[in-house]
């Protein structure tokens, strides 16, 4: 074993992960250390890629797996406690900390309007139709929350195992959320008399799950499995089991509505379904290809390299691979603007993000916001965006006019 090695055998998922994580933060930027582990298996996998912690395997032997870790100038993404999602719905902004708090900001003026102490440690959030229900995920205590829009008080909590990351709420109010750590999604329902909660076990590390327009079904990708499921909303049926690519982790749907672009993050890359589960294409894009983006007119797919920090553009209708733009390293969110005229890729290892035009699939600006970039929302100006920056722990409000930031939100 190497001298200095950060032995991990015989330690379960989550005592490897804080353990590589705690090393990893601890170390300075640049820096590599080896790291020795029993398997490494899709939950341990994820952990890793979604924190930012580039690693590559060594060696395999009778005594484990022997990784290299390379420390980047951010600490692990989940580890700290700040802003780290954020959603536009009218002209507010909602947010929610990797700790308690949700806030709500005034989209035009910038200013904090409310804040509420309402998870043990937040995840992800979700705005119902009517702007009546903040839906947040709490991993922290495995149950969504409901938050009234109008107080920030929490009105339901519903258990969700497996630690329940990223919400979705359809347009008739069903909630609905995969917990990886259970291989699980759990479904909210309204009914005449409270709500009905069904927890239903689907494939192996369940990650973002995605509605259709009408909001009777969900895909969920698994990741351990390299499957998407297809599950009825209303009853929790399973409808499918399709193979879309190793390491399926977030989808994206066509503007016809008949078909779903994977990004599989194990083996990098992209494949397109069809939504009864034919498997139409599937295309190298990059190393830890993850977060996927289609542009409105359903023109171009994109999708975040995460472990080469770049972004790959494809043909939507014949999946050729365009051309490959660079980023800042570990572009954790990528959003369209709702013109479709700029695509926006956060850098949550730097402190800027980068703007692409997206009719000529070319860089505009590099912004300064922040360290730790993370997630994109937009205002229905169009010209009004905010990156929430959860290593600086702030809001970051940028004019796309000017492609500038013109603003830097606190919450304390």
């Amino acid at each position: 074993m190497i001298p200095n090695t950060l032995d991990c055998r015989g330690f379960s998922l989550q005592q490897t992960g804080l353990a590589i994580l705690k090393t990893y933060n601890e170390a300075e930027n640049g820096v590599e250390f080896p790291v020795l582990i029993d398997t490494l298996d899709a939950g341990l996998r994820m952990w890793l890629i979604e924190a930012g912690a580039r690693h590559w395997i060594e060696s395999e032997s009778d005594e484990g797996v022997c990784l290299t870790v390379h420390r980047r100038l951010s600490p692990g993404q989940g580890s700290i406690p700040g802003l780290h999602h954020l959603a536009a719905a009218g002209n507010n902004i909602w947010a929610c900390e990797r700790e308690r708090h949700l806030v709500r900001v005034d989209g035009t003026t910038g200013k904090v309007a409310q804040i509420a102490e309402i998870a043990k440690k937040a995840s992800h959030l979700a705005i119902s139709t009517d702007e009546k229900w903040i839906i947040v995920a709490d991993p922290g205590a495995d149950e969504l929350l409901a938050i009234s829009s109008e107080d920030l008080s929490v009105q339901h909590r519903w258990p969700a195992p497996g630690g329940p990351q990223l919400p979705l709420i359809t347009d008739e109010g069903i909630v609905c959320v995969t917990g990886g750590g259970a291989n699980a999604v759990t479904i909210v329902r309204p009914r005449t008399q409270g709500y009905e909660v069904q927890t239903v076990e689907v494939d192996a590390r369940p990650h973002d799950p995605l509605a259709t327009p009408d909001g009777k079904l969900a895909f969920i990708p698994c990741a351990g499995d390299g499957t998407v499921v297809s599950i009825n909303l209303e009853d929790g049926r399973i409808l499918g089991r399709y193979p879309a690519g190793d390491g399926c982790a977030h989808l994206a749907l066509h503007p016809d509505g008949n078909r779903l672009y994977s990004a599989n993050t194990f083996d990098g890359t992209l494949s397109c379904l069809s939504i009864e589960g034919d498997l139409l294409a599937h295309e190298v894009s990059g190393p830890w290809a993850h977060q996927p983006a289609i542009s409105p007119d359903g023109g171009f797919v994109y999708v975040a390299n995460f472990f080469n920090d770049t972004i790959s553009v494809f043909d939507a209708d014949n999946m050729n691979k365009i051309t490959s733009l660079d980023t800042e390293p570990y572009p954790h969110g990528l959003e369209i603007s709702l013109d479709g005229r700029w695509l926006v890729a956060s850098g949550f290892s730097s402190d800027q993000i980068r703007i692409y035009d997206a009719a000529t699939n070319t860089e505009s600006a590099r912004i300064e916001v922040g360290r730790g970039s993370s997630h994109i929302a937009f205002l229905t100006d169009r010209k009004t965006a905010y990156v929430a920056c959860s290593v600086d722990d702030h809001l970051a409000r940028l004019d796309l006019d000017t492609m500038t930031c013109t603003q830097r939100i606190s919450l304390r």
